[in-house]
């Protein structure tokens, strides 16, 4: 390469790079960079399939955490997914052109004060910068595209904020809703079973056989693998580990210094009062309110009758501010280095928190007693052996990998080296397996080419605390089930079918038959039930099937002397015929003033809800999304 660079050509294109980049710096690279497929366009601002494709892929990630390591990535449907992400991009677009409409806006000290204090991005409660690329690495991001979407998310919060407190509930709507939600019904439902149904159904061969061969893909034997594997057991390694006395001994002291030169761990019984600062009270104001306080107190007044009289919160203040016995860390930071600098019986100078301006004394303090070497003795004994269990662990797991991929197809180097039996399983398939193989990711490792195909080990796969290498030892291709082998199932299948469809259409027989004035009685009779009644049942009553009283709140209220009447399905197998014959609604005076706190501030949450929906439709309505 150097000699090759000495040519002139090679000296004529490195000026040329070194003009370029003077003149225009690094964007010059844009100049010939191809445009990336664009998605859509919301009035003219592109969503790129990259951008859609980055977002998707942060969801799915965010899909299988919340689902846990045996998730199986195949479950989530892709092009589902997209859609879904397609659409979310389109809305916050939308909100986003709507903000700047607006001209709403976010100052980059309140970003960066905001992102510092996320807790994800903290180590021992600082922000840590390493760890915070570490993180933004793993979910998608750069530094700069995640305050970008951190000043988004900010300014869309202010938006959606404010449509959220313009939601406003009327008095009549709360009373409205308590008619509805507290109504109670009295109501009789009847049961039909599909068993006494299904022990009717007569099947004959040529039906069973023409199922089979309706649906041969169903009576399928997948693929199925016999497999080889070592499995390397934390719990085994950990047994293992010899700690000795010296040792414990040695972490014990190594404890105790540290818990010599940390912070006070003693717990105190402060008490606080509290002035809220906003928009009808300054941070002076309620400074110099408390520092009035303050000398009333040095001069004789009682600190909890101050605190009954003044303070603003809700939790202590009819406690004299009394907030209990607490550690250091119950508490914000301000707010505990002034209660941890006080000694009993001491009152602060006006302490500023998050919550507003405090006032606090000291009542108490609780020293915390040092444990003695024989009760932290199996403590400390545990903690060694994991702390060796884990070091050890890791270094047999990368032996065991590296054997792995050295003597591809064979288990027998792992096998000597770590001292590990060969065990065997059969019946393994992509959807299932038995033992360690019922974790999903071990089982796709079966399945990749190279080690399906070509007989080679896996890699060494976490599962649990554990680690796995396996190998096929056999592979049985995918084959058809014969029909004497599934003749049995499919038979009882079909019978259940039969079952199903026989109580649907007695149920709804039985609906016209009571609609038309049969009696209650005679439909019960002729079905082989009985009536089972509740009267002043509500929403929420147990003891009742789901779906009958679900059916039951959503028929019509019967006229005075009449009833409503309608047929369901009762989960798992049955039906039932469901009657309604009085209806009362719900009586606003009779809730308790909790009650219509909860209930309007439902219908608050439900009218932000709906007022946001009706922005974003207005706004699709309005834009030119192609």
């Amino acid at each position: 390469m150097r000699d090759g660079a000495q040519t002139l050509g090679a000296r004529i294109l490195v000026g040329i790079i070194v003009v370029v980049l003077t003149v225009f710096g690094f964007g010059a690279f844009n100049l010939f960079a191809v445009g990336e497929p664009v998605a859509t366009t919301v009035d003219g601002v592109e969503i790129t399939e990259a951008a859609v494709e980055a977002e998707a892929e942060r969801r799915r990630r965010s899909i299988l955490d919340q689902l846990g390591d045996d998730a199986d990535p195949s479950l989530i449907d892709a092009a589902a997914l997209r859609q879904a992400t397609l659409g979310h991009l389109v809305d916050r677009t939308l909100l986003e052109q709507f903000a700047e409409t607006l001209g709403v806006s976010v100052s980059e000290a309140r970003l960066n004060r905001q992102i510092a204090a996320s807790p994800e991005f903290q180590v021992d409660g600082a922000f840590n910068e390493d760890r915070f690329r570490a993180v933004l690495a793993g979910a998608g991001f750069s530094p700069l595209s995640y305050q970008e979407r951190v000043a988004a998310d900010t300014r869309l919060t202010q938006v959606t904020s404010g449509i959220a407190d313009t939601a406003l509930v009327a008095d009549h709507e709360v009373r409205d809703a308590a008619r509805v939600v507290l109504q109670r019904r009295d109501i009789a439902y009847l049961p039909v079973a599909r068993e006494p149904f299904a022990a009717a159904v007569e099947l004959a061969d040529e039906e069973i056989e023409a199922r089979y061969r309706a649906e041969l893909d169903r009576y399928r034997i997948p693929e199925t693998l016999d497999v080889e594997y070592v499995r390397l057991s934390f719990a085994d390694v950990m047994a293992a580990q010899e700690i000795t006395a010296e040792a414990l001994r040695s972490a014990f002291d190594a404890a105790e210094q540290d818990r010599l030169t940390a912070p006070d761990a003693s717990r105190r019984r402060g008490a606080h009062i509290l002035l809220q600062v906003g928009d009808e009270r300054s941070e002076a104001e309620a400074v110099a309110r408390l520092e009035a306080t303050r000398a009333e107190i040095e001069a004789g007044a009682d600190f909890a009758d101050k605190a009954r009289e003044l303070s603003e919160d809700p939790g202590s203040a009819a406690a004299g501010g009394d907030l209990g016995l607490s550690e250091r860390d119950a508490f914000v930071a301000p707010f505990a280095e002034a209660l941890w600098g006080l000694e009993p019986g001491e009152v602060s100078a006006p302490v500023i928190t998050e919550f507003g301006a405090h006032l606090i004394t000291l009542l108490d303090i609780e020293a915390a007693v040092p444990p003695t070497f024989e009760a932290s003795r199996d403590a400390l004994e545990a903690s060694l052996r994991r702390q060796r269990a884990d070091e050890d662990f890791d270094e047999r797991l990368r032996q065991m990998d590296e054997i792995a991929f050295e003597e591809p197809d064979t288990l027998a180097g792992i096998e000597q080296a770590l001292a590990l039996a060969i065990e065997t399983t059969s019946s393994v398939t992509r959807d299932a397996g038995e033992g360690p193989f019922a974790d999903a990711a071990l089982r796709r490792a079966l399945f990749e080419a190279d080690v399906l195909a070509e007989g080679y080990n896996s890699p060494a796969i976490r599962v649990g605390e554990d680690a796995v290498v396996a190998r096929v030892a056999a592979r049985r291709e995918p084959s058809q089930r014969p029909l004497e082998a599934v003749q049995a199932d499919i038979r009882e299948e079909m019978v259940a079918e039969r079952g199903r469809e026989q109580a649907a259409l007695a149920t709804l027989a039985a609906l016209a038959r009571l609609r038309e004035g049969t009696s209650v009685a005679a439909i019960a009779e002729s079905l082989g039930g009985e009536w089972l009644v509740h009267e002043g049942v509500t929403r929420s009553a147990g003891g009742i099937p789901p779906a009958v009283l679900d059916a039951a709140f959503k028929l019509d209220p019967p006229a005075p002397g009449n009833r409503s009447a309608i047929d369901v399905e009762t989960p798992p197998d049955g039906h039932a015929l469901v009657v309604v014959t009085r209806v009362q609604p719900g009586d606003y005076g009779a809730m308790t003033a909790a009650d219509r706190t909860e209930l309007r501030e439902q219908l608050v949450t439900f009218a932000e809800g709906r007022d946001l929906d009706a922005l974003l439709e207005s706004l699709r309505t309005d834009a030119d999304i192609e």
